[in-house]
């Protein structure tokens, strides 16, 4: 499994996964990656470092404070389109290989639709948000001293406590074992599997990830009292996770060539392919509350509530086994699909803007989460089990923060905009290594045609640490672990028209 920011975003992974086992098993990975959102869908927001809550002021306030759209006194037909780039640097026993993977999304769509009034104001928005991306990629490439993937997938089950039936059901369904990579040790009183094949192997792997989140949304906002706005939005999301994994073991310099302990083996290439696909959708609800000075300052205070999502997931893995004598065993096979329920935590966001002069605009945020919320709804033992680790061991609340400025030029219709973000990582283990906790730095442009039309263009750039554990063996003190050093780029470009 592997540790990243998977809004990346965010995109990585850091617990411990039983990649031996050929059922596929939920992890705490698997409920955060569903519960993280990425970066704004509105560019111009995105290009003053992703701010929302206090700003609110065109069709991404639907996604970030519905409070604001009371600003918006005109039509607004609003469009964007994304473009994010992941790279990864992997260190793997001294070897540094390096992985890249891209995808182009539309990042908005949708109208506002304000309601004359005699006084106050009451608008309405509807439309679409991609609110989370999933892409990254890895690679790694190099010689392992100590272990082998294969020893993994070797169980220490005692045979001689099996029935006769049980024992033979074991040895039909093991991998090792049906791949000539494994023997029973039958000269010993606990009779167990034993792997043919350990350290020295060359290990290479490619794994990318993909799919997002998509919110399909409709808000309305209204003044409840003089410059005091309420909003509300009720998001249904839809979306997707994939991932695609093919490792290779291979033995180049020939150390498996004759006899190891039971059973001669003289394996060329081993190779286990995985494929995930999981759909969900869920419901949530975005409330907000803005106080608005006119030309002078904004905040606001926003509640998204938890969202539960209803994941639907299909997999496959096929494990195959070369031998330099020309045998190849037939290859093993599983298929199999499942369904599970998460529920993620809620956030409190907080924000304002502040206008000091006419052609400048400041604005920040602050986001909480509590992370150790993030559950599996299932009464399944090792779900459970997999929540009290959630909430004890693995995670912990976090705040993000979101700043930017941005300046009008000339009063030509030109607005140059930078910001900044630092998301910290969730992971409890995180809190004091600053280089895994995510810092992006954005910048962008809008330019404002005829009074009516803006064009805004937007360009991020992220960078942070992680690691990943490409499978794992008790008792190994050097255990298959990769360093990886993410950059994650986008570009985003949106249209707004005001009729």
């Amino acid at each position: 499994m592997k540790r990243s920011r998977v809004t990346s975003t965010l995109a990585a992974v850091a617990l411990l996964g039983a990649l031996a086992s050929t059922a596929r098993a939920q992890y705490a990975e698997d409920a955060l990656r569903f519960s993280q959102f990425g970066l704004s869908p509105g560019a111009r927001a995105l290009g003053m470092g992703a701010v929302g809550v206090g700003l609110a002021d065109d069709f991404s306030a639907l996604f970030t404070n519905p409070a604001g759209l009371a600003q918006i006194r005109s039509f607004e037909f609003s469009a964007g389109l994304n473009h994010s780039s992941y790279g990864n640097d992997a260190t793997y026993f001294g070897s540094l290989t390096s992985a890249d993977n891209t995808a182009t999304n539309l990042s908005s769509l949708g109208l506002v639709y304000p309601i004359p009034t005699s006084r106050g104001s009451l608008t309405f928005a509807f439309g679409y948000g991609r609110v989370a991306n999933y892409t990254t990629g890895a690679t790694i490439d190099g010689t392992n001293p100590y272990s082998s993937i294969i020893q993994s997938l070797v169980p220490t089950t005692n045979l001689n406590t099996l029935s006769a039936a049980d024992r033979q059901s074991l040895l039909d369904n093991d991998v090792a074992y049906q791949l000539y990579l494994a023997d029973v040790d039958t000269l010993s009183a606990i009779q167990r599997l034993v792997p043919l094949v350990g350290g020295g192997l060359r290990q290479t792997a490619t794994i990318l990830e993909g799919g997002g989140i998509n919110s399909w949304s409709f808000g309305g906002s209204m003044d409840i009292a003089r410059n005091l706005s309420l909003g509300i939005t009720l998001n249904f999301q839809t979306g997707s996770y994939s991932y695609d994994r093919q490792y290779v073991e291979t033995d180049p310099s020939n150390l498996y060539n004759s006899y190891v302990y039971l059973t001669s083996t003289d394996l060329n290439r081993f190779s286990w392919e995985s494929t995930i696909r999981s759909d969900l959708t869920g419901f949530n609800a975005l409330f907000g509350l803005m106080y608005r000075n006119p030309g002078k300052y904004r905040v606001g205070l926003t509640y998204r509530t938890p969202t539960t999502y209803d994941v639907s997931e299909t997999y496959s893995d096929s494990y195959k086994s070369f031998f330099d004598n020309g045998d190849a065993p037939p290859p093993m096979d599983f298929n199999g699909s499942t369904k599970y329920k998460v529920v993620t935590p809620s956030v409190l966001s907080v924000g304002a803007t502040l206008q000091p002069m006419e052609w400048l605009l400041l604005s920040g945020d602050a986001e909480y989460t509590d992370w150790t919320q993030v559950q599996f709804d299932s009464n399944s033992p090792d779900l459970i089990d997999e929540n009290r680790l959630i909430k004890t061991s693995y995670f912990r609340d976090t705040w993000n923060l979101r700043g930017g400025v941005e300046v009008a030029l000339f009063d030509i219709g030109l607005r140059l905009r930078a910001g900044a973000i630092y998301e910290p990582s969730p992971y409890k283990a995180d809190a004091n290594i600053a280089s895994r906790n995510p810092i992006y730095y954005t910048g962008g442009a809008g330019f404002t045609i005829d009074g009516n039309t803006t064009i805004n263009v937007a360009y991020v750039y992220g960078t942070w640490k992680t690691f990943r554990y490409n499978y794992q063996l008790a008792g190994v003190a050097q255990q298959a672990v990769t360093s990886e050093s993410i950059v994650s780029q986008n570009m985003q470009i949106g249209l707004a028209y005001r009729f």
